[in-house]
């Protein structure tokens, strides 16, 4: 379910709530607390992004062919990596998501400057999670998730106190956990594949 009363200066004032501090009304104020929310707001988000496959921010893509060459004779195409993804999560079955597993690698570029999509599809479709930062598509409990992420950066600036900042990561993993579970509540999946040795029977 979409949050749509939520913000980014309110999922600060839950992270800062989270360590016992005061909250605020904007990432660009002068206060300790929105300075130090400021500087870790993004790196957070992305971060509680990269450790599930939102439904909310699930994409996919026809990837564009790099240029690149892919390495011979260990796969077929090399294609752009999304500037837009997060993580890579699969590459899209054309026979179905009942189908099997397509093989990916993620590798860095010949000039090392940009990463690149090792597989032996043509025409593959990607299938990642985004750089959502639209806070109003985020799930309540991603939100919650996040204010964890993010108290547990700020924790320790804030307070001097190492055991909050411990306590934050420990309920930020805890969280992450459970995130799966949570997140399938909106999706049906297909009945699970028989594995290969009993269809082969």
């Amino acid at each position: 379910m979409a949050t749509s009363n939520i913000s980014e200066a309110r999922i600060a004032s839950m992270a800062l709530s989270n360590i016992g501090h005061s909250g605020v009304e904007s990432l660009t104020g002068t206060e300790a607390g929105a300075k130090e929310c400021d500087l870790w707001y993004d790196f957070s988000r992305k971060q509680a992004l990269a450790v599930n496959d939102w439904n909310f921010a699930r994409r996919r893509l026809t990837l564009a062919t790099h240029s690149d060459d892919p390495p011979a004779g260990v796969w077929a195409y090399r294609y752009q990596y999304p500037s837009d993804c997060i993580a890579l999560r699969k590459i899209q079955n054309p026979a179905g998501e009942a189908a099997d597993a397509i093989s990916f690698e993620i590798e860095l570029s010949d000039d090392q400057s940009t990463k690149s999509i090792l597989t032996d599809l043509d025409d593959a479709v990607g299938v990642y999670t985004m750089n959502l930062t639209e806070v109003t598509l985020f799930s309540e409990f991603f939100v919650q998730l996040l204010s964890f992420a993010l108290a547990a950066q700020v924790a320790y600036p804030l307070t001097g106190k190492q055991e909050v900042r411990t306590a934050m990561i420990e309920t930020f993993r805890n969280m992450s956990l459970v995130a799966p579970a949570v997140n399938a509540n909106e999706q049906v999946g297909s009945k699970p594949r028989d594995a290969e040795w009993i269809r082969e029977r």
